[in-house]
């Protein structure tokens, strides 16, 4: 695919000065828009710039550093910026998630007096040859800031032109019909807060379920204007990896943990007015940080994994 083969309006640029057109991260509100700039540097080599916010309206945390899912925000953003400007691929076609991981440590970006400024290196593989139809690509991803790594991403994804897209998702395909169902469902209750690690109930999407704990009821509040940006016909895979940050949170109480990494498979897509289940297992032995989760719709698995978690840092540590 030649350097030159890119998305009107969206030609290479290596400033912070304004984010990158919302339509080429499939964002409706420029607000949510985190990459600001992109550059090949190789035959399958990127560079991607973004600037995360000091207060996010919903990836923040409570001991003053950066949420870490800003980071794998920034990712999601990433796949459809690379595929629409670095491989051409047209508006209309719809990236589906397969695998998805990432790690950082405790010890994560403290926010600071101005918005942070990240350079991510990409490496792709899995790309389109010469001549072919773009059909998805798997990433490698180094996320910096002022020259320190402060995460890795590893993802795998598929494109599909909308008419595949409809075929593939039959009767379920329409986004409006969809969010319209999944508005007639009630929402069930919100765990606290603090079990799930936020502070607001608007914030948590998990319920108690049955039995007032595990397995918990995935809460799919079409009202979010971060997790719902824009009508989705299944539920966003970046719901139900909060979700299982959520989980793996409400877990390992009473210890006050951060999230440092998540390895998920994504294996079905989940229906947005159907009971949703998210199940959190215990540690495989005594002070290990890494719970398995397992994400199902209708007795079937929908998302399997582990979210890994590390006691939180002191305020005051750097």
């Amino acid at each position: 695919m030649p350097a030159t083969t890119v998305v009107p309006g969206l030609s290479q640029n290596s400033t912070y000065s304004q984010a990158v057109e919302r339509a080429v991260v499939h964002k409706s509100a420029v607000s949510e828009v985190l990459p600001t700039g992109w550059r090949r540097t190789g035959e399958a080599d990127f560079e991607v710039w973004a600037q995360w916010p000091r207060d996010h309206g919903y990836w923040r945390t409570r001991d003053g550093r950066q949420d870490p899912m800003l980071m794998v925000e920034t990712a999601r953003q990433i796949l459809p910026l690379l595929s629409h400007a670095a491989y051409g691929m047209p508006h209309g076609h719809q990236l589906v998630w397969k695998t998805f991981s990432f790690e950082t440590s405790a010890h994560f970006l403290r926010v600071t007096d101005r918005p942070a400024e990240i350079t991510v290196r990409i490496a792709a593989a899995q790309g389109p040859k010469a001549g072919s139809r773009f059909r998805g690509a798997a990433l490698e991803m180094v996320v910096e800031h002022e020259g320190e790594i402060v995460g890795t991403v590893s993802t795998v994804y598929t494109a599909h032109p909308a008419e595949i897209y409809r075929r593939l998702r039959g009767p379920s395909a329409s986004p409006e019909e969809a969010m319209s169902r999944a508005r007639a469902v009630p929402l069930p209750p919100a765990l606290s807060p603090a079990s799930a690690g936020r502070e607001l109930a608007r914030e948590v999407v998990l319920s108690p379920g049955l039995a007032g704990s595990g397995p918990w009821q995935l809460r799919v509040d079409t009202t979010s204007p971060w997790l719902f940006d824009h009508p989705v016909d299944h539920a966003p895979g970046m719901l139900l990896m909060e979700a299982a940050r959520q989980g793996a949170h409400a877990a390992a109480l009473p210890r006050e943990t951060v999230l440092t990494g998540i390895d998920v498979t994504f294996i079905r897509y989940v229906e947005l007015d159907k009971p949703c289940w998210i199940e959190i297992a215990a540690p495989v032995a005594e002070g290990c940080d890494t719970f398995r989760v397992s994400v199902s719709q209708d007795g079937q698995e929908a998302l399997s994994g582990t979210v890994r978690v590390a006691d939180a840092p002191d305020a005051s540590a750097s």
